[in-house]
């Protein structure tokens, strides 16, 4: 919509052409939710400020005044974001914040990795420690005998549970996921638990009694929802793939060391190099964590993705930490320590809901 502010005259463009209609004009969309942009030009613009943003209600409005060809006319701009639009915004902010983060950890291990092998072998030992600690490929179907060894899990059938079965069809639905995922349940009523196995194309969600006996609906379908979400980022694969560069860098530091002690011949070792054998295993494991809690709270903006309900997520969070911790999670207004949040695979709770709530509607 483009407004013509002192002729009184709109402009409105569609598939066809374009045409001029006098007066106000509106647009309404019921059923999809798009901000709202005019445009106008205008004769002056505030001297101090081109660009003013202001709030009313939930609603946020920004207002550009942009300078033309003329020094007289000003392209004024405006754009009015409802608090949807405002959510859907700091959600693709958040989610491209932690996928960035994901790959430079993976990029930092992986650079580690290749200066360990460098240090034991040149380019050839750079070379052979890359190749050594690439990911080998996932079999994509997780097996029920697996998960039956592993877990003692019996897997679940629809017949049994329909209730469950429908909020993992609708959630796997809007994941778009092209099979849903098996359910196996641990006979473990003391325990509250969950687990997600496997990848897109073949995988599996373990469910402990306690978790199932415990949860209201909208709690488990917030929990399944998190889980479905790694597996439609494919997080099991990640994971793996930073365990594999942690042993990869664990191995090739320690073959260093040994050949650094071996050469030595009654000369000093060469401290730094030595030092930085030293440390790369536990640089890897701290990378490692913090692509851990990364991927927890994707995972979380992806279930309130595929939910929209921010407070099932939310109390079933505090319910799994009334459980492990024995009390309340604190506020969402709690800081976690930095040294403490450095050592954790998981972000504490209170984080994770400070970013829940922040990424509702």
């Amino acid at each position: 919509m483009f407004s013509g502010g002192a002729c009184g005259q709109t402009w409105h463009g569609d598939r066809s052409a374009p045409r001029i209609v006098t007066g106000a004009a509106t647009v309404s969309a019921p059923s999809v939710s798009f901000p709202s942009v005019s445009f106008a030009l205008v004769r002056s613009a505030p001297y101090a400020e081109l660009l003013q943003l202001s709030r009313s209600g939930a609603g946020v409005t920004l207002d550009l005044h942009l300078p033309t060809d003329r020094p007289d006319l000003f392209l004024y701009c405006r754009v009015d974001l409802c608090s949807r639009d405002m959510s859907r915004l700091r959600r693709s902010v958040h989610q491209t914040a932690n996928h960035q983060s994901s790959a430079l950890a993976i990029a930092g291990m992986t650079l580690l990795l290749a200066m360990c092998g460098w240090i034991v072998g040149g380019t050839e030992g750079l070379h052979q420690a890359l190749t050594g600690g690439a990911p080998r490929p996932n079999d994509p179907a997780v097996a029920h005998e697996t998960i039956l060894r592993s877990f003692g899990a019996r897997l679940l059938r629809p017949a049994e549970f329909p209730g469950l079965f429908s909020i993992l069809a609708d959630v796997c639905h809007r994941a778009r996921l092209a099979r849903l995922p098996d359910i196996y349940c641990v006979p473990a009523p003391g325990d509250m638990n969950a687990y997600a196995l496997g990848g897109p194309e073949g995988a599996a969600i373990i469910l402990t009694e306690g978790l199932l006996r415990r949860m209201t609906r909208n709690e488990i379908a917030g929990i399944l929802a998190h889980e479905v979400a790694h597996i439609h980022n494919n997080d099991i694969w990640t994971m793996s793939w930073a365990a594999a560069l942690h042993r990869a860098i664990e191995w090739t530091s320690l073959t260093g060391l040994v050949l650094l002690q071996a050469q030595r011949s009654g000369m000093a070792v060469n401290q730094p190099l030595a030092a930085f054998l030293h440390a790369a295993p536990s640089i890897a494991q701290l990378l490692r964590l913090a692509l851990s809690r990364t991927r927890e709270l994707d995972a979380d903006a992806t279930a309130l993705e595929l939910t929209g309900d921010s407070q099932g997520l939310i109390a079933a969070l505090d319910k799994l930490e009334r459980h492990h911790a024995g009390f309340p999670a604190p506020g969402a207004a709690s800081r976690d320590d930095g040294a403490t949040r450095l050592l954790r695979s998981h972000p504490a709770t209170s984080e994770r809901v400070r970013t829940l709530l922040g990424l509702a509607y």
